[in-house]
């Protein structure tokens, strides 16, 4: 009977020993574990920042591409417009030499005709630059120069007017859409 208590007693302490071990084991196998894990989390913190920059950079990228996209084509034409403002141009010469004339046109039916089916161009033209976003720049004598709008030709020295207002309007400017199309081509007082 004391072999079966004896086998008990080892079996008790080899079992004992071995939870000590098992324990001191599990001890240290938390402690590489808590480490790997930490390592583990500190990985996917990274490729989730990782992730996160680069996903808000190719949204950044389309958002820039989508825009530059729509402005190709919202202005697409502008050269096009730019190189029409020559017509328009020489339509305002004419309509401007008329008032000299004024009395020969009004005694010829057919010159009367020729001239209002130029002012009827005219008025389709600047119908057509309307309503694909070309608009003229008003500007008057005596508006303070702005350097976005206006290019200054010359300066003159005006008592009229204050230092940096226009005094004269030698050419029409015009926007497309919200951009410049062409300047104003204005003179521009100075003080004496």
């Amino acid at each position: 009977m004391k072999n079966k208590e004896e086998g008990v007693n080892l079996e008790e302490q080899v079992k004992s020993g071995e939870e000590v071990e098992v324990s001191e084991k599990s001890d240290e196998n938390s402690e590489s574990e808590k480490e790997a894990q930490a390592d583990l989390l500190e990985q996917i913190n990274t490729l989730k920042d990782t992730l996160l920059r680069k996903t808000a950079e190719s949204e950044n990228l389309r958002k820039r591409l989508e825009k530059e996209k729509d402005d190709a084509v919202k202005y697409a034409n502008k050269n096009f417009a730019r190189d029409l403002l020559a017509v328009l141009d020489n339509f305002e010469r004419i309509n401007g030499n008329i008032a000299s004339v004024k009395g020969k046109i009004d005694a010829d039916p057919n010159l009367k005709a020729y001239f209002d089916g130029i002012a009827i161009c005219e008025k389709e033209l600047l119908s057509t630059f309307q309503k694909y976003g070309i608009s003229r720049i008003e500007v008057s004598a005596g508006d303070i120069f702005n350097h976005e709008l206006h290019q200054a030709m010359c300066e003159v020295e005006d008592d009229n007017h204050p230092a940096g207002a226009v005094v004269k309007v030698f050419q029409t400017g015009y926007k497309y859409h919200d951009r410049l199309l062409r300047p104003v081509m204005v003179s521009v007082s100075k003080k004496k």
